[in-house]
């Protein structure tokens, strides 16, 4: 999520749009913050909920669940590209960026909250910076993105086609509850667990797929992205609608039914190609709206932390006691609050050309090791 100067209409055009995929992420996250994250998908489900939170719900596996993930991985291969561009085509300075974001989110991996993605886009990126992928021919970008992209199915199709997995217990729940709840030693220790199993999603699932849309949006920099957008929106959403709605004639409109895998991920990238058209379309009728979240794409890295470091200490430390107990309905309200917050917090003290706290920190690590890998290429040479 690193900050590129606005050089044109279009970079202001991604700083918005990445500003607004982080202010939005939260809408997904806020489960995973008051929640065990073992449980997120499931929080606060029960099919004898009220006729509104079952509405709630439906909406926001259709329009919000993993859409913004998907928006800012997106966002992330295009800022990869122009950050190469930027820095005259140096794959030395983008590795030292990625081994930079690397630290900072393995540490608020572990030690904050571990369903961090900063970890996971820094991993697929350096693996797309070792095969040289900003040197293909868009064709190859092209080419290698959709066997990227059908990679990453296969095994959540082979998990569908499975046996379900196994029905966590309400003796296990609560014991969850109180592991996340109490001494942070314990958190401690299953957040590096949960990490341990993220590394293996991300050899086996997310690798993949995050890296296929990095080099669609890759390929897409290189492209008239606004006229392909345009020319296949149609398309877009008739796959994105049908992706998550044919999948309710097996699965039902229970709450505790589940959309398959395969079909979910499809879904997610197509509406977040679709909320890019979108935005585009709307951005013109909201210049003070579209100013303002393009200042908070330029301080994103840091709403985002801010976002985990605040929600894990409401929900763990100050109100403990709403940590697992909430209704989704109630969750939903205090995000939106905090989203309202930040957009004011930016109003308020975000200025031209400064950079925030951890922009900050990214920046000068990115230079101490940009610093060091230039000291260590001089040493092998002499």
């Amino acid at each position: 999520m690193d900050a590129v100067s606005p050089l044109s209409a279009r970079m202001h055009l991604f700083d918005a749009l990445r500003g607004f995929a982080v202010l939005m992420i939260l809408f997904a996250n806020v489960f995973a913050f008051a929640y065990p994250l073992e449980l997120a998908e499931k929080a606060g489900l029960s099919d004898a909920m009220p006729l509104l939170s079952q509405l709630q719900y439906q909406l926001y596996l259709l329009l919000i669940r993993g859409k913004f993930i998907s928006l800012l991985t997106l966002l992330f291969g295009a800022s990869l590209y122009l950050l190469w561009r930027q820095s005259c085509e140096s794959g030395a300075r983008l590795q030292a960026r990625m081994l930079a974001l690397l630290l900072i989110g393995f540490c608020h991996a572990i030690f904050i909250w571990s369903g961090d993605i900063l970890l996971m886009y820094a991993v697929v990126a350096l693996g797309l910076l070792w095969q040289q992928v900003l040197h293909w021919t868009p064709d190859q970008q092209l080419r290698y993105a959709k066997i990227y992209l059908v990679a990453g199915l296969i095994i959540p199709a082979l998990l569908w086609q499975g046996p379900s997995g196994q029905t966590i217990t309400p003796e296990e729940i609560s014991q969850l509850i109180t592991l996340y709840t109490g001494p942070y030693l314990g958190q401690l220790w299953q957040q590096i667990q949960y990490v341990g199993l993220i590394a293996l999603d991300l050899l086996l699932v997310s690798y993949w797929w995050c890296g296929g849309m990095m080099l669609l949006a890759i390929w897409g920099m290189q492209s008239d992205w606004q006229l392909l957008l345009k020319k296949h929106f149609y398309t877009l959403l008739l796959l994105a609608f049908g992706c998550a709605l044919l999948p309710l004639l097996w699965t039902g409109l229970a709450v505790q039914g589940q959309i398959p895998l395969p079909f979910q991920i499809v879904s997610d990238l197509c509406f977040a190609l679709i909320y890019i058209r979108l935005f585009m379309l709307i951005a013109p009728a909201l210049p003070k709206m579209i100013e303002l979240l393009r200042h908070c794409g330029r301080c994103s890295l840091s709403l985002y932390l801010w976002q985990s470091l605040l929600m894990v200490l409401l929900f763990r430390w100050v109100y403990p006691e709403w940590f697992g107990s909430l209704d989704r309905l109630a969750l939903t309200g205090i995000a939106a609050g905090f989203l309202a917050l930040q957009l004011l917090w930016v109003q308020l003290f975000y200025k031209k050309g400064h950079l925030w706290w951890f922009e900050q920190l990214y920046r000068r690590l990115s230079v101490a090791l940009e610093n060091k890998m230039a000291l260590a290429e001089t040493q092998r040479r002499s």
